[in-house]
């Protein structure tokens, strides 16, 4: 087999055990009859495939699909290996079996990833050229990855064209693969230089899989150019001005790398961070947030050092830290406190000691300490930073020590350390001189945490703060970094607006003027323009304290971890007056009302409907699901790339454990309400579930696809009558599915609406393959085998549907026609000879 084995364990079988004779022969009463007496899971002697496998992988191997199902029915594993160390999913593409098979094993929950680390089912696939396989499997969620070795060049080559194959037919995972495997390749082939010049334009692209971008896999390379790799991925960022958007990204996707990949963005961060002189503050708050996971979960103890030495770089950097909720700051010590007992080792012990360093100036740090037991710095850790650490962390373990041993000088608005003024002068005036010579010898070293990143200086940092003081600076030209294209020129003005017509709320200012309101909602809400400290744009939600719920109720979802979505507005922060609240969030382009009206773009619509819903499925696939109640044009927003986000929260509600129901006051929009909350009193409770955002869904997906139209009625006075009535056209749309799909979701008893799942799964989402594979498994159906004698009632029944076929032969060659044909009776004009001649055109 042109594959590579695990080594044997076992001399090569001489003989073929009876349990698998009994499936070579088709003999399924005498394998019943043998799995009485047996272990179906044990491995058999099997000479016809040089291995010793089970029953199950023989049922593979045979092409035996009744007695695989029987099989799996008995409990057999359907991911037990052989002694080569292939599963069954390998053994379909090695036996060319159909992919029956590996529908029925992922469904008996066979692992897509396989058992073998040296070859997985999706490698086999694509060395055997089974890109049905290679589909269901990477649909299951296999991880596209390449063999290790230069002698495997040409394997790899095929899983990277197999993964271009697929791209070009329409597989959306493939199309955003194929880069990533190609990078992958060029790694291994190419100079460094070559590959950043190859794939710059792509530096940011997004791994589906793994999460991590591209740029995050090239600086974690390996082998002889690695310290190159990390040292070009710095520059590029830096050069590009992409830092700020890599970090920003990072922290959105760190929720969702797996654990085993995790340590590569860790490790890039942490080298990022070593690069910047000040760390926003924004940044630092959530990026530690995600830290404190890593460390609270223990699934990982092979990265804490680099984590803990992230964390101390923040810390260090982030000059906003003394402003700090102390809650979050104790949340910090309490988790970081373990890592200084003595079972750990130094270089664990010593970032972690940095970081409570670093924390030393906030307001009571050392009751905050000391509720943590941090009383002191040990010896052996001040001995161990003289040898291995940079001065700055010397610096400040010395200065905790001292501090540490004078616990009764600290003070709640302290952010000093207590010494003489004469001192401090002294002191001052010898730390400007030796700043001032390490600013003239900059150090071009790669920090990174994978070595010890506490050791030696920092990577083109030139920073001078000074630990334990606050410093204010004259004011500084606002930054800005420009992302929007429709709100650009009006930014422009907020940017050079003078800084007394300012309003600061946290770390973000505004200007409350006509001018730089974008949007105006209900309850007096107002949507204006806003830019961070960091320079991001913003918009910021600006709402009178006496609709405060609607906000309240807004941030808490979008605050949930699992509402960061690439479909859904992403929450940024929250602040209050005296008189508003402020919910910021992501800025965005359009409404999708605003969107249609504008945008002539028919071929970006079924996208737009495919995001609306992915939106909506994370907020229903939660383990309470959360109703959003008031789904209309107008609360979906286009961002700049171009993608529907889900926003306005402001009436959502979470569904209790085990509750499917919530009973509510009446809400929502007119014409945007499902049939069963069109309550005639509005002081009537109103029951709503899920499947009540499913039928505003199907309105709104009509109102994409159509053009700007409403099902039920674009006359606002008529359309409510109409959704009670159950009155609807959809007379501006063609595609057939796509009427099928909004029938289905907008049917007027709630009890027959599809869940967004199953709307997800809908034929008028599939591609080409997997709509002409779906009528070739129609075409091999019992009843349609015999098409041109077929039963009456069911050609009857046939020709009633909507878009039935009787004149197809039409739309064919007359040469492909004759060729099917054959000398046999010609197919029948009906929808029946028409599934057959599919079938046949795709098995011949």
């Amino acid at each position: 087999m042109n594959i590579i084995t695990q080594r044997p364990l076992l001399p090569p079988p001489n003989e073929t055990h009876l349990i698998i004779k009994s499936i070579i022969n088709n003999n399924l009463k005498k394998l019943k009859e043998l799995v009485k007496e047996t272990n179906i899971n044990e491995l058999y002697p099997c000479k016809e495939v040089n291995d010793y496998i089970t029953p199950l992988i023989a049922a593979v191997v045979n092409h035996k699909v009744d007695i695989l199902t029987f099989l799996l029915h008995r409990g057999a594993d359907p991911n037990k290996a052989s002694t080569n160390g292939f599963t069954p999913l390998h053994y379909v593409s090695l036996s060319k079996a159909q992919a029956i098979y590996v529908e029925k094993l992922l469904e008996a929950k066979a692992h897509p990833n396989g058992s073998n680390p040296m070859c997985t089912p999706l490698q086999a696939a694509a060395i055997h050229d089974r890109d049905d396989v290679f589909r269901l499997l990477l649909s299951a969620g296999a991880m596209v990855t390449l063999f290790l070795g230069d002698e495997h060049k040409c394997h790899n080559e095929k899983i990277s064209q197999m993964t271009h194959d697929l791209a070009s037919r329409g597989d959306k995972l493939c199309f955003k693969l194929r880069y990533l495997v190609d990078m992958e390749i060029a790694v291994r082939e190419k100079t460094p230089e070559e590959v950043f010049k190859t794939f710059d334009s792509l530096m940011l692209l997004e791994d589906p899989q793994t999460h991590l971008t591209m740029i995050e896999s090239i600086f974690n390379a390996s082998g002889l150019h690695a310290e190159k790799y990390k040292q070009l991925s710095i520059k590029w960022l830096k050069d590009t001005g992409n830092l700020d958007t890599y970090i920003g990204g990072a922290v959105s996707r760190f929720p969702n790398i797996p654990q085993e990949y995790v340590d590569c963005s860790i490790f890039t961060l942490h080298a990022v961070f070593c690069t910047l002189e000040d760390i926003p503050n924004e940044q630092s708050l959530d990026i530690i947030s995600q830290l404190l996971n890593q460390l609270s979960s223990k699934e990982r103890p092979d990265i804490w050092k680099a984590v803990l030495s992230t964390l101390y770089v923040i810390t260090q950097k982030t000059k906003g830290r003394n402003s700090w909720d102390q809650s979050f700051v104790e949340k910090i010590c309490k988790t970081i406190a373990p890592f200084v007992e003595s079972r750990n080792t130094s270089g664990i012990r010593l970032p972690t000691y940095g970081t409570f360093a670093n924390l030393h100036s906030v307001k009571n740090a050392t009751n905050i300490f000391a509720s943590v037991g941090i009383t002191s710095v040990p010896e052996d850790i001040l001995r161990f930073a003289e040898m291995k650490a940079n001065e700055k962390l010397k610096e400040v373990l010395k200065q905790l020590k001292d501090h540490l041993s004078k616990p009764s000088m600290d003070s709640e608005d302290s952010t000093v350390l207590p010494e003489s003024k004469k001192k401090k002068k002294k002191k001052k005036k010898k730390k400007n001189k030796e700043q001032s010579e390490k600013q003239e010898e900059p150090n071009e070293e790669v920090c990174t945490a994978s070595s010890d990143p506490t050791v030696g200086p920092v990577l083109e940092s030139t920073s001078n703060e000074k630990p334990f003081h606050v410093q204010t600076t004259k004011s500084m030209p606002r930054r800005w970094v420009q992302s929007s294209v429709r709100w650009r020129k009006r930014l422009e003005k907020l940017v050079s607006t003078d800084e007394s017509e300012e309003t600061r709320i946290g770390s973000m200012i505004y200007v409350d003027k006509e001018e730089f309101c974008i949007a105006q909602g209900s309850n007096g809400t107002d949507v204006l323009l806003g830019l961070r400290d960091d320079g991001a744009e913003v918009a910021i939600k600006k709402m009178y304290k006496r609709n405060y719920a609607l906000l309240k109720c807004e941030e808490e979802f979008l605050r949930l971890p699992a509402l960061d979505h690439p479909f859904i507005v992403k929450y940024i922060d929250f602040a209050e007056d005296k008189n508003f609240g402020y919910l910021v969030l992501q800025l965005c382009e359009y409404t999708l009302k605003e969107h249609i009206e504008t945008h002539d773009d028919d071929g970006l619509r079924k996208e737009l409907v495919s995001q609306v819903l992915e939106g909506l499925s994370v907020l229903h696939c939660q383990a309470h699901p959360i109703l959003h109640r008031d789904l209309k044009p107008q609360n979906v927003l286009i961002d700049v790339k171009g993608r529907a986000r889900l926003a306005d929260f402001g009436i959502s509600r979470r569904l209790p454990k085990g509750q499917t129901t919530c009973l509510t006051d009446k809400a929502g929009t007119r014409c945007w309400m499902a049939k069963e909350t069109l309550s005639e009193k509005d002081n009537t409770k109103i029951g709503y579930k899920s499947n009540s955002d499913i039928q505003v869904a199907g309105m709104l997906i009509y109102y994409v696809l159509s053009g700007g139209h409403h099902p039920f009625g674009d006359i606002s006075y008529e359309c409510e009558n109409n959704i009670v009535k159950g009155l609807y056209t959809l007379k501006h749309v063609q595609d057939v599915l796509a009427k099928d799909l909004i029938e289905w979701m907008i049917d007027a008893e709630p009890k027959y609406r599809p869940k967004v799942e199953e709307c997800l799964k809908h034929p008028f989402f599939r591609d080409t393959d997997w709509k002409i594979e779906y009528l070739r498994k129609i075409g091999n159906r019992e009843e349609l085998k015999n098409c041109r004698n077929a039963n009456q009632e069911l050609i009857y029944s046939l020709e009633k549907c909507d878009g039935s076929f009787k004149q197809w032969k039409d739309k064919f060659p007359p040469e492909l026609l004759q060729k099917m044909d054959g000398k046999k009776k010609s197919y029948p004009e009906n929808t029946l000879g028409l599934l057959r001649c599919i079938r046949n055109l795709q098995e011949h």
